[in-house]
């Protein structure tokens, strides 16, 4: 009768056994997809390993794109800084913050080697990477999977020894582009690279505009369009600021006129549109407290719309914050320009004249010796080696 009871069981356990494994077949396929693209990038690194099923799926290329997608909805601030030959990174989620700091945020740190050596300028973060100017050769970075693409150089010539990179992504073919200027100097030529192409090598591609790139310079990549500042080698003074346009997909050069009075030109990308502010304030300041964006509405017009929004907090210690970009959800990014044992960010709100106020301690250090304490034993405050990234998305992407 035990026999009979336990043999009973054994078949019981077997069909349940059964049932479960035709029941994991049969899940839908496109509805595993969703539900993996919809998880955090390290999860689905993770779950790769579980089949090659998933493995297959998590590769396939539409997935990454659809997982890129997904993630625009997960960006988070992405904070770092260059020590040496050392990388540290910090990464905050952007709409997730709590406005009165009472309970901890999830912050993830680390830090990585940089590949080859000298100064490290980092570019802005383009639809989930970074293009970082490196010596010998310029980098292109992925922070979600922690991974560096050499570039070859972009040219030996002497007169190219100086110059600055910016990294472009064409949401109509979904290509990155790296574009090369040379550096204080005046030219007619620019140095393009598609990442993933059949024949990864650099292209000259021409311009009728006569401008030069300085400090000053860095871009913006909007809507597939990269912005710069420079400075129009056709006026008398040369001294006068415009926005260099170069648009990714076509690989064209337009040249967009300032408002007059901006002396001291900040890019931003404003609800997808380029937006464009003072470093200083100093010139479209209308009260203490009370600030002016111009938004372009009309490239080929060189048309501008203004907007003034206030500062909810004290102008005079604001003097020591950076305009660092704004968030999707249209919240200034103001970052102090260097940090010491413990500082703070602002998320400035213009339409609601409110602000959050995030206190941040140390950065990604791995147990080692964290930048602050490095800055004050020291005394070095170069502020080119520290970078903000706004509205920073996982990619899934391999270089």
């Amino acid at each position: 009768m035990e026999q009979k009871e336990a043999k009973k069981r054994k078949g019981n356990t077997r069909r349940r056994e059964s049932t479960r494994s035709k029941s994991i077949l049969s899940f839908p396929l496109d509805l595993t997809r969703e539900i993996l693209s919809r998880l955090p990038l390290k999860s689905v690194v993770r779950f790769r390993c579980v089949s090659k099923l998933w493995s297959s799926l998590t590769t396939n290329p539409y997935f990454i794109s659809s997982f890129g997608d997904n993630s625009s909805t997960r960006q988070t601030l992405l904070l770092c800084f260059t020590k040496g030959d050392k990388l540290f990174v910090s990464s905050i989620p952007q709409h997730t913050q709590d406005s009165n700091n009472s309970s901890p945020l999830p912050i993830e740190r680390y830090h990585m080697k940089l590949p080859g050596y000298g100064f490290h300028d980092l570019t802005e973060s383009v639809h989930g990477f970074i293009c970082v100017e490196s010596s010998p050769n310029p980098l292109v970075w992925n922070p979600s999977m922690r991974s560096f693409l050499p570039l070859p150089n972009p040219t030996n010539h002497k007169s190219w020894n100086s110059k600055t990179l910016f990294l472009g992504y064409d949401p109509i073919e979904g290509k990155y582009k790296v574009v090369c200027i040379r550096y204080k100097k005046v030219s007619y030529v620019c140095r393009v690279l598609t990442l993933g192409s059949a024949q990864e090598s650099w292209r000259t591609v021409r311009t009728k505009h006569k401008h030069r790139a300085g400090y000053y310079t860095y871009g913006r990549c909007i809507n597939g369009v990269i912005y710069y500042i420079a400075r129009d080698q056709c006026k008398p003074s040369g001294f006068g600021f415009v926005i260099m346009s170069f648009d990714v997909r076509y690989e064209k050069f337009k040249m967009i006129e300032l408002p007059s009075n901006i002396d001291d030109p900040v890019l931003i990308n404003y609800d997808g549109r380029l937006a464009c502010s003072d470093s200083d304030n100093y010139n479209i300041r209308i009260r203490d407290n009370e600030r002016r964006l111009w938004i372009l509405e009309d490239a080929e017009k060189h048309k501008w719309s203004t907007q003034d929004y206030l500062l909810p907090f004290d102008p005079i210690s604001r003097t020591d914050m950076k305009l660092r970009g704004v968030t999707t959800a249209g919240e200034f990014v103001y970052v102090p320009p260097s940090f010491l044992k413990s500082y703070y960010i602002l998320f400035l709100d213009p339409m609601g004249n409110s602000y959050r106020r995030f206190e941040f301690k140390g950065m990604a250090d791995g147990g080692g010796e964290s930048w602050p304490d490095y800055i004050v034993r020291h005394g070095m405050y170069d502020l080119n080696h520290f970078h903000a990234f706004p509205n920073h998305t996982e990619s899934l992407m391999s270089l």
